[in-house]
């Protein structure tokens, strides 16, 4: 299935080499290198799928989360974060669909989209 992802990540090179691979699985794939920028991006560009990291400028990957489901609840995500344990106490972790510890295999990743998006018949933009 062909979709629609939105990378926010405020590294660089993390946001190219993620936005690689899923081009190579035959995804149409935004990027935003911040929580702000993404949130305007989503209000102009309709997603299947958010891939967010949670240590960020601005608008950190945690109020991101909070700001979008509030406005796309349906709206599946996947939370990237070096900072395990920090992320797991928090409410975030509900609404997110999948949390991917850094680094992490690109298999790992490649297969963590396909499950949320074959799981999330509401992702659709």
């Amino acid at each position: 299935m062909q979709a629609t992802i939105l990378v926010v990540e405020d590294d660089r090179l993390n946001r190219e080499l993620i936005s690689k691979v899923l081009r190579q699985e035959g995804h149409h794939v935004l990027q935003a290198c911040d929580g702000a920028i993404a949130l305007e991006m989503l209000q102009a560009s309709p997603c299947n799928l958010v891939l967010t990291d949670f240590a960020m400028p601005k608008v950190n990957g945690s109020r991101f989360v909070e700001q979008l489901h509030a406005l796309q609840p349906q709206m599946p995500i996947i939370l990237i974060t070096a900072y395990q344990s920090a992320v797991s106490g928090t409410t975030i972790v509900d609404k997110v669909a999948e949390v991917l510890a850094k680094p992490f295999d690109l298999t790992v990743l490649r297969s963590a989209v396909r499950r949320v998006l074959a799981t999330n018949p509401h992702s659709s933009p």
